[in-house]
This record gives C-alpha cells, sequence and structure tokens, in this order.
C-alpha cells in the first residue's frame, strides 16, 4: 500500500474521519488496516495482526476496499500543495471540474452543470488544455444539442474540428521531439539516411507556426535546442534559446520552475561554450534558484556556474558556489558527485594560489584515479602542476611516471593537449624546475596550446578547469612568453 506514503497529513485526517463515523465492522477494519500501514515502516509486519484475523479473500478484499477509499480521498480532498505547478494543478482543476459537471448534466442539473463547465473552458482556453477543451465542447454538444438552434449546432461542430486538428498537431509534435530528447527514440534514427532528424525539426517548426499553440512550440524549441546543442551550433542555440525562455516564462500553459531553469541552462551552457560567461552565469544563477534545492538539475547548474565564473577569473565568487554543492543534501547520493566536486573545489583553491589546502583536498579521495576518463586525466595533471608549485621533483617524478603508464593503457585519453601537458612538465623536471629553461620544443607546443590549434583546444564545459597552459605562461620570462 504505497499510496499511504504519498498521502498528505489533511488527506489522512479526512480518512480517519470518513472511516471512523460508521460502526459498520469492514469500515472499521478498513480504519484498523490503514492505521497499521500508517504507523510501520514494514507493511508486512503491520498487516499480520489483521492476516491472522481475517481469511485470504478478506483480506484481499479489504484492502481493494482501502485502496479505493484513497483514491477518492486524494481526488476530492482540496490541498494548495496537491500540485505545485499552476500549469498542471490547472490541468487537475480543469479535469474535476469536467467530471462535476458530467454528473450534474446527466442526473438533470444542466443548468448548474453548464456553469461549472464554463468556468471548466474558461481554464482550459487560457492554459490550452486542448484534450480537455475537446471533452468540454463534446459533452456540450451532447447534453445541449436538442435545446440549441441550427447556428448553435453549428458552431459546436466547427469548435470540436478546430480542438481535434489541435490536439493532434499537439500530440504529433510531441511524438516527433521524442526522437530528437530521448535516448530510446534516437536510436531508431541510426540506421536512417542523414538529414532526418533535421527534417524533423522543419516539420516541428512548420506545426509551431500553423498553430502558434504554446505547448507545440516547447516541444519544438526542446527538440531544436537539443539538435543544435549536439551538433555544437551554439550560435543557433542562444538564438533559440531566447525565444524559449520568452515563451515558458509568459505562456500560462507551459510556465513552470522546472521549465524556466531547464531553458536558462541551455541557454547557459551555450553561452558557455561560446565563452561567453559573464552572460552564461546570468543564466546559471537563475536556474540554481529555480531548480528544486535539494535536486540533482541544480547540482548540474552549480557544476557549469562554477565553470563559468572560473572562466570570468571570478575564483572568489566560484568558490562560493563549491560550497553551495558541498552543502547540497544529496551530494553523497551519487558515488561521483562528491569526488568531482571536491575536484572542483581543488582547482579554484590553486587558482587562488593556496597549494597546501589544494594538495590536501587532492588527497582526500581516491576515487577519480579508479575511473578511466577525463576526470582521471586532469586529476592527474593538477597533482602535477601542485607538486611543481611545492617544489616536490621526487613525487612528481613518481607521478609523472605514473601518468605515462596510465595513458599508455587508455590510449584514447591520450590527446595532443594531454602529451603537450605531459611533455611540458617532464622538461620541467628535467631542468629542475626552471621554466626560463624550457625547451624550443616545449615552447611551441605551448604556443599551440594557448593558441588553440587543432587537436589542442581547450573545452569551456569540461574537466581542464585550470589551464595549464595559461599557468606556465604566467611563469615565463616576458619576452619567452611573447
Amino acid at each position: 500500500m504505497s499510496l499511504v506514503k504519498i498521502m498528505r497529513v489533511g488527506e489522512k485526517r479526512m480518512l480517519k474521519h470518513m472511516l471512523s463515523r460508521t460502526t459498520n465492522a469492514e469500515e472499521n477494519l478498513r480504519l484498523r488496516l490503514f492505521e497499521l500501514l500508517e504507523g510501520s515502516g514494514n507493511i508486512d509486519d503491520a498487516v499480520k495482526p489483521l492476516m491472522a484475523s481475517t481469511s485470504k479473500s478478506s483480506f484481499s478484499h479489504l484492502k481493494s476496499r482501502l485502496k479505493e477509499d484513497i483514491l477518492s480521498v486524494l481526488l476530492v480532498k482540496e490541498s494548495s500543495k496537491r500540485i505545485a505547478q499552476a500549469n498542471r494543478a490547472a490541468q487537475f482543476e480543469c479535469v474535476k471540474k469536467i467530471a462535476q459537471a458530467y454528473v450534474l448534466i446527466f442526473r438533470g442539473a444542466k443548468t448548474q452543470g453548464a456553469e461549472i463547465l464554463r468556468s471548466a473552458k474558461a481554464l482550459a482556453v487560457k492554459y490550452e488544455l486542448t484534450g480537455e477543451l475537446l471533452s468540454i465542447n463534446h459533452i456540450e454538444r451532447e447534453a445541449f444539442y436538442s435545446f440549441s438552434d441550427v447556428e448553435t449546432i453549428a458552431a459546436m461542430n466547427a469548435d470540436l474540428r478546430d480542438n481535434l486538428n489541435v490536439w493532434s498537431d499537439i500530440l504529433k509534435s510531441e511524438e516527433l521531439s521524442f526522437y530528437i530528447t530521448l535516448p530510446q527514440f534516437k536510436e531508431q534514427l541510426s540506421d536512417s539516411k542523414n538529414g532526418f532528424e533535421g527534417k524533423i525539426i522543419d516539420d516541428l517548426n512548420e506545426l509551431y507556426e500553423k498553430s502558434h499553440t504554446s505547448r507545440i512550440g516547447f516541444w519544438y524549441y526542446m527538440a531544436a535546442t537539443e539538435f543544435h546543442t549536439t551538433r555544437k551550433n551554439f550560435e543557433t542555440v542562444v538564438t533559440l534559446g531566447r525565444d524559449f525562455l520568452e515563451l515558458v516564462e509568459k505562456s500560462p500553459a507551459i510556465r513552470s520552475k522546472n521549465n524556466m531553469a531547464g531553458v536558462n541552462q541551455t541557454v547557459g551552457f551555450a553561452q558557455m561554450e561560446l565563452r561567453q560567461f559573464a552572460e552564461a552565469i546570468k543564466h546559471f544563477s537563475v536556474s540554481e534558484k529555480l531548480f528544486p534545492a535539494g535536486g540533482f538539475n541544480r547540482l548540474q547548474s552549480l557544476h557549469f556556474l562554477a565553470l563559468s565564473e572560473i572562466g570570468t577569473q571570478d575564483v572568489e565568487a566560484a568558490l562560493l558556489t563549491v560550497g553551495k554543492a558541498l552543502g547540497h543534501p544529496r551530494i553523497t547520493a551519487r558515488e561521483h558527485l562528491l569526488p568531482q566536486w571536491r575536484f572542483i573545489k581543488a582547482s579554484v583553491q590553486f587558482l587562488l594560489a593556496d597549494m597546501e589546502s589544494c594538495f590536501k583536498t587532492l588527497s582526500q579521495d581516491g576515487y577519480l584515479l579508479k575511473q578511466q576518463d577525463e576526470w582521471n586525466i586532469q586529476f592527474r595533471i593538477l597533482e602535477m602542476l601542485v607538486l611543481v608549485e611545492l617544489k616536490d621533483e621526487e613525487w612528481l617524478e613518481f607521478k609523472l611516471d605514473a601518468t605515462r603508464k596510465f595513458l599508455t593503457r587508455h590510449k584514447n585519453l591520450d590527446t595532443p593537449r594531454v602529451r603537450a601537458a605531459i611533455d611540458l612538465i617532464s622538461n620541467l623536471l628535467r631542468k629542475e624546475l626552471d621554466f626560463d629553461e624550457l625547451s624550443e620544443k616545449n615552447l611551441e607546443l605551448l604556443k599551440r596550446c594557448t593558441e588553440e590549434a587543432e587537436g589542442y583546444e581547450w573545452n569551456p564545459s569540461g574537466v581542464e578547469m585550470v589551464r595549464f597552459d595559461f599557468w606556465v605562461e604566467k611563469k615565463l620570462p616576458t619576452q619567452a612568453a611573447e
């Protein structure tokens, strides 16, 4: 009876009141069962007392009736917190009014039923609840056609056809969007002809321009921003994203904190990739406040916010952002989160020139060194940069050798940029950490990295939060750096 867990205090109180107002033996048993379920963390232990005193079939019937009671209360109990999102709450309220009107009309109270239907229709129009509007118009035609003139019936028929067409377009746009945004649908496109996904975006755009319906616009923009983000068309993503943001902020049908947070994050990510860090910070600051405080989406926004703050060299702000993330109530819920955020913290401490704290933070957790990914490589590189700063040549030599061996085993991680970092650190070690003695070859590698030649690019959304090339460049004599 997991339904008991989702009930709110007022709903539980109402159910108990309903079941305690009678001397009916079965209802008393249902009340007893509910109280047992409510007070026990273990459902099997809770129901043992009742199972011992009733037959198996009687107990099954008892559970079924209690389930019906709970569902009834969940539907009828008024609560301002039943559904948090205004558009979802409006949809629930509209469906409830339709049901109430249906009962009234077909039990003879047509005037009262028609009044409730008008209220439901106002909600359906405001929130673009086309499916519900279709039901309302159908009920009106079925209930009142015998009292209506020809013109009124013709208008009803026209409304139904329009509702049906728009509803069909909404369902089609939702289906098309799935092929772009959901992994399980994307797999179906793997063998399709090139350009098929682009055709889907064009079809969605055509549906939106045809109807100007916010719900269709939602599916179009969500698919289009995903499509262009995947293809790294970030200028296009920013343009589309701003229109998308305006839509979710202004349209009651799709306005919600989650939608606004998600679009702000999409726009911010594109601006971060374009290195428009100051603009990205504005959007990530909004999204992290709009996402639920205890949700994983907020951690993602905080991650991008920290990267953007590092991009603007506002390292103090990045440290505050890291503090927010490390204080997140679910930071330990997924194994990789805390180690990754400790690495981000260490990166910020390095940028603040706090090498002792940075090294201490890196030493807290060896999880990232067990991974076969970019986090592992950047962890190793940052650790070596700290050892250079601390002038610990012996430990640096050991770490350098271990990193080379790791890259030999995992050649897919051995990119030109990573190899340049290893070569530069190796050259420094041979020259007793004297930056003045870096070879011409290594200075050329450094130039490729700072200028981001092909293969040597820095990824703004990647794991290299401390740019080793900038760090080396600052250590060089002015003439060599130029």
